[in-house]
């Protein structure tokens, strides 16, 4: 939190404000007291957004809607002027952490917080569900653990994007993969049931510290969420009945709300949150008592921590309204917060940078203060984009990359005492990178293409905010056991089984993913990752690798003029038209040699494949 701005208001309606907790692409957050004494938290949106009479319209909605929510299980909105020329929201200040950050810094919950938390969620479902709504993107980070008990909030959101064309397009993905229903992942129409799930994912996670579907990349997870069941044996048996029938792949199977609360009735656990919750609760409570009471005087005793924990849960609080859109909160506007870059250097491992979650970079808690991602796309397990829409409403295209190659001319500024590189390639576009390994060069790169006008502030600032996440708090995949995208490329294979097709060269690195062997006859290159499939493509020819000895998932083959092979080994569908994939290609570097070639890239894939299953 930080004191008020000389442009902040010091009211809403009869709210009186005394601090700024943060702000993002759609408004900022402020702390303040209402007339009976209790705090707030309030919204206030953009002007420039507020100017935009359809994303007006639809704050309007989502006000009303929000408002017929007033079970205890939910963050209550206080007041609201939709209206106003700064219209804002004003919903009852939660303090607590929420469920992720809770199960992160203190661990799975026992039975008796598991009974607490599962009660709750059930009674915020009946009275989400009787006021005609569904949540849609119930998750860890959408729950609150209040004194007495959970706190649902962020409803709506979903919605708003949905019908705001200014924000999103046709086709996004609206809520969370790890905790989606799979007729949610699936794209079909949704009821109440669909709630009931995501909460029996959320009890998983909370029981054993896990998502159960999380998987190496979101269209993996979606894929676990619709295809996969989840592993409940470390469920307290107490619980883990219900728990399984909340993850019924058939909505029809699941308990209702009410079941649920019956269920847990019966157990024996007496509900409570652990001490350390209860402890954490208590001194967000003080943090944001101190900053009313000096009236918007920074807190002489507060720690850093603590702090932090009280602007989340208040922004928490405030999203609960059913907002129009997520957004970045900025924790780090206080001139008492030091830079999260400063005297850091940015160190990956090639172990790190292969299972970083490219996609994750480009999601709101990331980028959100600069604009709004719609729907991150992974090209390859290195690589992520989006389109992306700038606070005055421009569009572009994002693209973060993490372990690829890096090159250009070094420009004068430093990201966590890296140079930056210039990676601009094209009209209409910017690159803007840092360097974290030589030999080959590796490192993260952003990229803005299809831009109308200076793209490279959005670029470097994009750049910042990734790296940033890369140092706090860096995302990760956890891909299955074998799963190609862990592969160390260059050890992927026997170099006995090479000798014959590169006279024993030797492997060079080309990104976290990729390793070539320069010889002859051949020059033989390997990529292992997760990408799109292209037995549908009709540049390829369907085949069965070594006779199908392989396995029976399709490869593919393309064999272009010069007589280079390229064959795709489908290892495991993902989601849609992804999967996990092993590429050889074979170039003939002798003469002769290209009627050899698809023999080689077979020959190669096959020793992959026995090195993999038998590691």
């Amino acid at each position: 939190m930080k004191p008020l701005g000389r442009h902040d208001p010091r009211v809403a309606g009869r709210h009186r404000l005394v601090a700024v907790i943060g702000h993002g692409a759609m408004g900022r957050v402020l702390l303040g007291r209402a007339p009976d004494g209790r705090l707030v938290a309030v919204k206030m949106i953009h002007r420039h957004l507020a100017a935009n009479p359809e994303f007006r319209a639809r704050f309007r909605l989502e006000v009303q809607a929000s408002q017929r929510v007033t079970g205890a299980y939910t963050a209550a909105v206080r007041d609201a002027d939709p209206d106003a020329e700064e219209p804002w929201l004003a919903s009852v200040f939660v303090p607590g952490p929420s469920l992720r950050a809770a199960i992160d810094q203190y661990g799975p919950m026992p039975l008796g917080g598991l009974r607490l938390l599962a009660a709750g969620l059930g009674s915020a479902l009946v009275e989400i569900h009787r006021a005609g709504m569904i949540h849609r993107d119930l998750k860890p980070t959408n729950v609150l653990l209040a004194e007495d008990g959970p706190r649902v909030i962020d409803f709506g959101i979903a919605r708003a994007l949905e019908a705001d064309l200014q924000l999103t397009s046709t086709g996004t993905l609206i809520g969370s993969p790890a905790f989606m229903s799979p007729e949610q992942a699936s794209g079909h129409e949704l009821g109440t049931a669909s709630d009931v799930f995501s909460v029996g994912a959320m009890l998983v996670m909370a029981a054993t510290g896990e998502s159960p579907f999380l998987g190496a990349s979101t269209p993996q997870t979606l894929y676990n969420v619709v295809h996969n069941s989840a592993d409940t044996s470390q469920v307290p048996s107490a619980l883990r009945q219900v728990v399984a029938a909340c993850l019924e792949k058939n909505p029809a199977a699941r308990p209702t709300p009410g079941q649920l609360i019956d269920a847990v009735a019966a157990m024996t656990a007496r509900p409570g949150w652990p001490a350390a919750v209860r402890q954490q609760i208590e001194r967000d409570r003080a943090a944001a008592e101190n900053w009313i009471e000096t009236d918007g005087e920074a807190p002489v005793r507060s720690s850093r921590r603590t702090a932090i924990g009280v602007a989340a849960a208040a922004v928490f609080a405030v999203l609960a309204a059913g907002t129009v859109a997520a957004f970045l909160v900025d924790r780090g506007g206080s001139p008492d917060t030091p830079d999260p870059l400063a005297n850091r250097t940015l160190e990956l491992t090639d172990e790190q940078m292969r299972r970083t979650d490219t996609c994750a970079l480009l999601g709101n808690d990331v980028v959100g203060s600069l604009g709004q991602p719609v729907r991150p796309e992974l090209a390859d397990s290195s690589v992520c984009g989006t389109t992306f829409v700038e606070p005055g409403g421009r569009r572009t295209r994002m693209t973060v990359s993490v372990g690829t190659a890096v090159a250009g001319p070094p420009r004068t500024e430093q990201v966590a005492g890296r140079s930056v590189l210039d990676t601009t390639a094209g009209a209409r576009s910017c690159g803007r990178a840092v360097a974290v390994r030589t030999e080959p060069t590796l490192g993260v790169d952003v990229k803005i293409a299809e831009a109308d006008g200076d793209s490279c502030a959005l670029a470097t600032a994009t750049l910042k905010a990734v790296v940033t996440r890369l140092l706090t708090n860096p995302p990760s995949v956890h891909p299955p056991k074998q799963s190609v995208v862990t592969l160390v490329p260059c050890d992927a294979v026997d170099q006995a089984v090479l000798a014959p097709y590169t006279g024993g060269a030797r492997p060079t690195a080309v990104d976290v993913h990729t390793c070539t062997w320069t010889g002859s006859p051949f020059v033989i290159t390997l990529h292992a990752a997760e990408g799109k499939r292209v037995e549908s493509d009709r540049r390829y020819t369907v085949l069965e690798v070594n006779a199908g000895k392989l396995g029976d998932l399709p490869a593919a083959r393309r064999i272009d003029a010069d007589g280079t092979c390229a064959t795709y080994y489908l290892v495991r569908p993902t989601i849609e038209d992804r999967g996990e994939l092993i590429a050889v290609t074979a170039q003939p570097a002798a003469a002769g040699a290209a009627d050899t070639a698809c023999a080689t890239t077979e020959a190669v894939l096959t020793g992959v494949e026995a090195r993999r299953v038998n590691s």
